[in-house]
Formats: structure tokens, sequence, C-alpha cells
């Protein structure tokens, strides 16, 4: 079972990270060698982050600036990550205020980043210690501020009323001239003519400068002085509290209901706010769904998340050829494509939902289901092989994962079926199941999976003839006696056959599957 957090080892966050790299342990060399690789990323950004050399070329300014970034959007998230919004205690406009705090703290270390080598080439020093100062003011002294405020505020709002009041005159004028202009020139034939002589339909563009920046400032004191979202900073706020959710409801003694019933509220209001701010969910969704691809890579752990994924049913889509603009050259990427066992491509306005802490049961149905999925899609197809390498893959994967074999070199079939097996007894484990639960839990989902294949097809010892030879028996119990020797078996199998798509690949997309509903609750529209 999953030990409580003490104050002995650092709480909480000690206590998920004995959690997390057990988790991890789950996973084979591919991606420990990937965990491998991002680490040695990490500290690469961490030295150019923290190098203070001055004269570097175009090249590494950018470089230093991406590392910058891409470090401040890891402590926002880690701040996520480790906050208490979702425990019980807070109420809906603290959380709110936390997270603008937390949300504005992450912008300001993106402004400092841009600004640190145009200062530097400006010379002033002065103004990056100004800037300094001006923030440590506000960090550490906020009872300075208020006293401040407390004298002034009466004078300031009079005056800031007569200013927006005469911001508010200038965007309904401009609004007017633009309404006029298309009067005007809406029938004219040539589009581009007319889009040039109507000009930019936004009235802020109409303002000049000294308006444009009050019309700004009175539209961020209206959503209550917070700093607007950016279509990363929104996907990451939405994947951090996801995260925050799901460990905190895995605490033990912690009530998943009323947590859950939190994330669902912060994440409400998460969704008005980004609407206030004019940001198209989809776009928040598409880029959502890269940082979750992307940390699956190198952050395991993140497969046992989310419904469907969690027990295989969603898995990410491989890269595909894009041709490189203005040349011949084509390369691999990846843009947030997830597939559904079967290879399917899954909807692209779909986000990923949270996975609540499961019972041994609870488990024992989706990995079952999982299961029967593969095998009815192959018997369906009629391909035997894939049947046989569906039975064989589910038999042998605990074992496999319990012995740490090495599992490179099979068969694709076989290796995607191991990969599964990977992903689910990594979530039973970190919803607390103990070695000997997981066990039982993975043996009776293949037996009930098996009885499932069975009642649709009663003639499952003639499929398993046809699939695995006469001696099926034989093979499945030396698979499982020597699952190593049954590896290289496979092993050499495949080199002596020519590669190609898989069946399932050759399938294509289909609209209906064994799996349809299952999907329907794994994967969420936007």
């Amino acid at each position: 079972m999953i030990e409580e957090p003490g104050p002995e080892d650092g709480g909480s966050r000690a206590w998920r990270e004995r959690v997390r790299d057990r988790a991890r342990g789950f996973f084979g060399a591919k991606t420990r060698a990937r965990m491998a690789d991002r680490e040695r990323v990490h500290r690469i950004d961490v030295d150019r982050a923290e190098d203070g050399a001055e004269g570097l070329d175009q090249r590494e300014q950018l470089l230093r600036l991406r590392a910058e970034m891409r470090l401040a959007g890891e402590k926002y998230m880690a701040s996520l990550r480790d906050s208490k919004l979702l425990v019980p205690g807070f109420n809906d406009e603290e959380r709110t205020q936390e997270l603008g705090v937390m949300h504005q703290v992450y912008m300001q270390m993106m402004m400092q980043s841009c600004l640190k080598p145009l200062a530097r080439g400006v010379n002033a020093n002065s103004v990056v210690q100004a800037v300094g100062m001006v923030m440590a003011m506000r960090m550490l002294a906020p009872d300075f501020k208020k006293e401040m405020d407390s004298y002034l505020q009466s004078f300031k709002d009079k005056i800031q009323e007569r200013i927006d009041i005469r911001t508010r005159g200038m965007i309904a004028s401009a609004e007017s001239g633009i309404s006029h202009r298309q009067r005007i020139f809406k029938d004219m034939p040539s589009d581009t003519r007319r889009e040039r002589l109507i000009g930019s339909t936004d009235p802020r563009d109409h303002l000049p400068k000294k308006w444009r920046k009050r019309f700004d400032a009175m539209q961020r004191r209206e959503r209550g002085h917070r700093e607007m979202f950016t279509p990363d900073s929104a996907a990451m706020t939405e994947v951090a509290l996801l995260e925050n959710a799901f460990w905190k409801m895995r605490e033990p003694g912690a009530d998943a209901g009323l947590i859950r019933d939190s994330y669902r509220a912060m994440r409400k209001r998460l969704h008005e706010q980004l609407r206030e701010d004019g940001l198209a969910r989809q776009e928040v969704v598409q880029r959502a769904r890269m940082i979750i691809g992307e940390r699956m890579e190198y952050e395991p752990e993140l497969r046992t998340m989310f419904n469907g994924v969690a027990h295989g049913r969603i898995v990410k889509a491989p890269a595909h050829e894009e041709r490189i603009a203005g040349s011949d050259r084509v390369r691999r990427v990846w843009s947030g494509e997830f597939d559904d066992q079967l290879g399917q491509r899954l909807p692209e306005d779909g986000m990923f939902t949270l996975r609540r802490p499961m019972a041994a049961d609870a488990h024992q149905v989706q990995l079952a289901e999982t299961m029967k999925t593969s095998m009815l899609d192959a018997l369906g197809r009629g391909d035997q092989e894939g049947y046989g390498g569906n039975m064989l893959g589910y038999l042998v994967g605990f074992a496999a994962q319990k012995q740490g074999l090495d599992t490179s070199g099979l068969p694709d079939m076989l290796q995607r079926r191991l990969d599964q097996s990977e992903v689910m007894i990594a979530s039973m484990d970190i919803d607390g199941l103990s070695p000997e639960e997981q066990q039982r839990v993975y043996s009776n989902a293949y037996v009930d999976a098996l009885e499932a294949v069975n009642e649709k097809y009663p003639e499952l010892e003639a499929e398993l003839k046809r699939s695995l030879g006469e001696s099926w028996q034989q093979t499945l119990q030396t698979a499982v006696e020597d699952p190593g020797g049954f590896f290289e078996e496979q092993r050499l199998k495949r080199r002596s056959r020519p590669t190609g798509p898989s069946p399932e690949q050759e399938a294509g997309p289909q609209n209906e599957g064994p799996n349809a509903e299952a999907d329907a609750e794994d994967y969420q529209p936007a």
C-alpha cells in the first residue's frame, strides 16, 4: 500500500516524489532512456539560464532566452502542483486570487527573461536594479503599498473614473468610424481593396499609443487586476491543476470527492477567465495536448492520470511526415494527435479527463475491457496472427515487467501489448494496490477478457489452434514459464520476415469498434 507522508520526509511533496519514482520503475528501457535525455536537456537549460556572460551572438541569446522561458514554465506548473488550491478550507474567491498571483509571477518571469538581453545591450544596470527594486517592494512590502493606497485611493478613484469615461468615449468613436467605413465600402467588388480602405476592425488599433495603454489598463482592472492568459499559460494551468487534483486525491486520508469538486469548480472558473481574455477553447486544448504528449515521453507517470490512457485504451499517435515550407525536404513531426488502441485517430477537439482513485475491482473491469477489445478486433478482421500476438502479449506482460526483461526488438504487435501492460501495472500501483493485488487483478482481467471473447466466438479452441498452432497449450505454458526465452524466439521470427504495416494500421480508421462506448467516457470534447 502507499505509505503516508510524514514531517520527517518533507510531507506531501516527498511522498508524491516517492510514489512517482516507484511508478516510473514500471516502465521499460525506452522510457528510461527518454528520461535520461530529458534530464540532460534540463541541465543544459539551467547552465544556459545561469550563464551571465555578455557578448553572446544572436543564436546564443535566443538559446538562453528559450531555456529561461522553458524553466519559467516548469516552475509555474510545479508551483501549481505543490499548491493547496484544491484542498478543503479555501473558498472560490481565495482560489481564484491565489491562482492569479501564481500566474502573475510566471508572466513576470517571462517578461524579465525577455528584457534581460535588451538591458545588457543598452547598459543599464540602473534599469535592471530599478525593475528589481519595484518587484521586491511589491512582493516583500505589501503593507507599505496598502498604507500608501489608503491615503491616495480616494483621489486616484476620481481621477481614474474621468480617464475611464474618456477612454470609453475614444473606443466608441473608433468603433463608430469602423462601422461607417464598412457601410461605405461594403459594395466594393475587390475584397483586398475594401479591407485596405476599411482598415483594422479592432477599435484598439485606431487609438493613439497613450490611449491604447489606458484602454488596456482599464480592461485589466475590470478583470480583477490579473494578468491575461496566453494559450500557453492557459494550457499549462489546466494541465497542472489536473495534476494537483490527481495527487491530492491519493494522499492518505484525503476526501477524493471534495477534491474533485474543488478541481471542477476551479477549472470552471479558469474557463470563464479564458473566455474573458478572448482565447479560443480549441487553441488551449491543442496546446494542452501537446504539453501532455511531450511530457508523457519523459514523465511516464502522466499516463496513469487520465481516463483511457491509464489502462492502455488511448495512446500517443506516431509522428507523421510534413513538408518543410519552401523546400522539397520533409521532416517527422508530432502535433498533438492521439489514437485509440486500435490505431484509430481520436477527435482533435477533445481534452483528457481526470482519473479518480480506483479500487481493485474497478481496475479489473478496465483492464479486461482493454484486453477484450484488442482480441475481438483481431478476430473480427480475421487476423489470426494478431489474435495470437494479443493472447501472448497480455499473457506474458505482467511477468515481463516484474522480471525487468528486455522487451526491445520485439514484433510491433507484441510490443504494443507489453507497453499497455506497463501502464496498467503502474496505474494499479499508483492507486495503492499491493503487488499481490496487482497480480490478482491482472490475472482475473485476462480471464474475464477470454470469457468475453469466448461468448462471441464459441469455437475459441479452434481459433487458438489457427493462431498458435496445434500445440497452442504448450506455447502458452512455455511463454509463462520462460518469458525471456519466448521474447528471444519472437525477435528471431521478426528478423526473418519482411517489415510492413501492421494489420491494425492496414485496417484504417473505423467509426465503430468494440471500444467505442469506452472511448466516449475516456476522452471528452472541448
